[in-house]
């Protein structure tokens, strides 16, 4: 669970990037579009003991993926509010994707090695960073537009980033797409007039962003894979997907969706 605050930097850096750097990331929607009062409240979620929500059970988004219209359907698994969310989500969306799952404990050291990870690559002095389509950006000047978006200098952003200070928002995603190779697809609740009663098993999501929409899946290509069988939900999906929700009092929360099928 992190801050409004902490949101607001995965939806709102974009657009200061985009003046900074010309245009070098794609807009992404204002934090204001997650509070419709007719989004299901995330307090009203059940979970089993596993942390997979089993109210509602199935999560359904209609998008455009790779260019392709379709429906995708996922199960949801909770992680720990404890300020780590979307690194923890991350990690879990992609351990889960190699069919090996996590625990808690598990979960909260592969985060903090990811802090470490991204910290020394926004760190570093040359290299570029993909961000959607053929744009790149240099991760010098990501980094120095996510302090600049937070009031510090670049020097502090990477302190406060290393001793878990600082939440996960949308230079991170864009890090950490680049280092898994994957593209990290990002959901928000969506408005709809059949949710204003009770919480439905089904429950409608939609894609507001994705990181690193170039790194396909290399298997994508062979026919009749037996990986992309769906042998396991959750497991040998490239792509990875976090829902970000309105956790109460002004915060957001992350957590991993886990496609039913081997999406692209």
């Amino acid at each position: 669970m992190y801050s409004k605050h902490g949101v607001d930097r995965f939806y709102c850096f974009v657009r200061i990037t985009q003046i900074l750097l010309t245009g070098i990331l794609f807009l992404l929607p204002h934090a204001a579009s997650l509070s419709s009062p007719r989004i299901i409240p995330f307090h009203q979620f059940t979970f089993a003991q596993n942390n997979v929500c089993i109210n509602p059970r199935c999560f359904i988004s209609e998008n455009h993926v790779n260019g392709k219209y379709g429906k995708l359907e996922f199960s949801m698994r909770n992680v720990p509010g404890e300020g780590d969310c979307m690194f923890l989500a991350v990690a879990l969306a992609t351990s889960t994707s190699m069919g090996l799952g996590g625990n808690d404990a598990l979960l909260r050291a592969i985060a903090n090695e990811t802090r470490e990870v991204v910290a020394q690559i926004l760190s570093a002095k040359e290299g570029n960073l993909h961000v959607e389509g053929r744009r790149l950006v240099k991760a010098s000047d990501l980094l120095k537009s996510a302090a600049k978006k937070e009031g510090i200098n670049d020097e502090i952003y990477i302190e406060l980033l290393r001793n878990g200070t600082l939440q996960g928002g949308g230079p991170e995603l864009t890090v950490l797409s680049n280092v898994l190779r994957r593209p990290i697809s990002v959901y928000e609740l969506t408005n709809d007039e059949q949710f204003d009663i009770g919480v439905p098993n089904v429950c409608k999501i939609q894609c507001v962003g994705i990181f690193g929409d170039i790194f396909t899946d290399p298997l994508g290509n062979i026919p009749n894979h037996a990986i992309l069988g769906g042998l396991q939900e959750g497991a040998y999906s490239w792509h990875i997907h976090v829902l970000v929700v309105d956790a109460g009092n002004g915060e957001k929360h992350a957590c991993a969706l886990l496609p039913k099928q081997c999406y692209m």
